[in-house]
């Protein structure tokens, strides 16, 4: 093949994420929206003479950033950036049951985790806001107060006229398939390498050729965000990351191009 000595490229690479020493991929993000390699050093210069122009220049601290937007969010990466591990299986989580009351009971949607008072209990304004607080109750109910059976929740006798709506808030538990990511206090992003796969044009034979971008070591940025809103397009999982240099190399990164119908 006629050597790429120039290129041109529109396309979003594929990533694999994998471990430092053993180059073993760590997981693996083909639905990138966006990916941008920003390079920067500092120079400061000699001035002197007339005007005081510039005469010499000296550069120093190099950097290197790659910035990746995913179409999807992606929980290994999410893992990643937050420095935990995704945990998986049961998890209780919140419940909000807007309920009517039928000859002085109403029956929760999901089972409570645990025993006893529910987190809250409100009877509902029309307006659908939070009215009087009704109270937990272990035995005999009285005014203002419930009891609870399982699902079933029980109000003092004629006090909720049929039809009346009452709000419950309660802990209930998800199958064994949810995860959990956490964000902790004491945990920050983690390292790993990094290859990124796209395909260039070539201007010469206007043919396709591929890029590899190989980065020996990279971390997590620590300040990224999660946005959500109603309109507009779905949000974007936002990666920063800070590209590092590992003991011994002066490479920050590598890009390679070649023609992939070549490969042996």
């Amino acid at each position: 093949m006629t050597a790429l000595n120039q290129w041109v490229i529109r396309d979003v690479p594929k990533a694999t994420f994998v471990d430092v020493a053993t180059r073993k991929p760590l997981f693996y993000l083909s639905d990138l929206k966006t990916s941008q390699l920003e390079n920067t050093a500092e120079t400061v210069y000699a001035r002197g003479g007339s005007g005081n122009p510039k005469i010499v220049g000296f550069s120093s601290t190099r950097d290197a950033k790659i910035t990746m937007s995913n179409a999807v969010f992606d929980n290994a990466a999410l893992a990643m950036m937050t420095g935990n591990d995704v945990l998986k299986g049961v998890k209780a989580v919140q419940q909000r049951d807007v309920l009517e009351v039928s000859s002085d009971k109403a029956t929760l949607n999901f089972t409570p985790s645990g025993s006893g008072a529910l987190v809250a209990v409100f009877k509902l304004n029309e307006d659908g806001t939070h009215g009087e607080e009704i109270e937990f109750a272990s035995s005999t109910v009285a005014a203002g107060e419930y009891s609870r059976t399982a699902k079933v929740l029980s109000f003092h006798a004629s006090e909720l006229a049929d039809g009346a709506k009452i709000v419950a808030y309660y802990n209930t538990n998800t199958d064994s398939g949810a995860q959990t990511i956490t964000i902790s206090a004491d945990k920050f992003a983690g390292s790993f390498g990094l290859v990124l796969d796209a395909i260039v044009k070539s201007p010469y034979d206007q043919k396709d050729y591929l890029a590899q971008i190989e980065i020996g070591a990279a971390k997590m940025e620590d300040n990224w965000n999660i946005q959500m809103q109603a309109t507009g397009d779905p949000s974007e999982h936002s990666m920063p990351i800070s590209i590092l240099k590992r003991p011994g190399q002066q490479d920050l990164y590598k890009i390679t191009l070649y023609d992939g119908s070549q490969l042996i």
